[in-house]
């Protein structure tokens, strides 16, 4: 009976990813799941409480694996001494980068549906969690340095969640318009380049 049961939720994952996909969270029906799957509604919602339950089902463990690590990253980098966050805050990202396009592509559909169709769901946030985290890290740097007595300007939080905002949309670009994943790398690679660069210029790091 359990294996039954495993296949039936098996099949309405697969059904929902597709509805997902073509629809959007929003305008997904759970009517129709449960049609395309060969199922009745009432058998759908026995295993679903309800729309947003079944999404996150399907996306919850390759986001819940990203954004460990994205946290992970930042709080490692965070127990450096401030002399050696200023010597390593390019090569550092650019290494721990490899492995969170490794995690993109290995939950590909997951961050498909988060990036392109989540809107309405509990994760329509996903990446603005993760752009108010790279906010607070970035101010918890500059605090760092100017307490360390290195010399470094302040820049306003606004400005700081604009440009993380802009990071981390553009790093999904890469989801919203199916590069292949060798791209991805090359494109993300760059964007990070360009990114410390201007943060090198903003922050008076030379």
């Amino acid at each position: 009976m359990k294996f039954k049961d495993e296949e039936a939720v098996g099949q309405i994952l697969e059904c929902a990813k597709e509805e997902f996909m073509q629809k959007g969270f929003a305008d997904a029906s759970m009517r129709t799941i449960a049609e395309k799957a060969g199922f009745t509604t009432g058998m759908l919602y026995s295993r679903f409480a309800d729309k947003n339950e079944l999404f996150s089902a399907l996306v919850k463990e390759g986001a819940d694996k990203l954004y460990s690590y994205f946290s992970d990253v930042q709080e490692e980098f965070a127990e450096f001494p401030a002399t050696q966050q200023v010597a390593e805050m390019q090569t550092y990202t650019s290494s721990k980068m490899r492995t969170v396009i490794d995690i993109i592509y290995e939950y590909f559909d997951t961050f498909k549906l988060i990036v392109c169709h989540s809107a309405g769901s509990s994760y329509d946030r996903y990446i603005d969690r993760m752009i108010e985290y790279e906010t607070d890290s970035t101010e918890r740097f500059m605090r760092v340095l100017q307490e360390n007595g290195t010399s470094v300007k302040t820049v306003r939080r606004d400005i700081n969640h604009m440009l993380a905002s802009a990071l981390f949309n553009g790093i999904f670009e890469v989801v919203a318009h199916d590069f292949p994943k060798e791209d991805a790398l090359e494109y993300v690679n760059a964007v990070c380049d360009f990114f410390f660069a201007g943060w090198q210029r903003l922050l008076g790091i030379d």
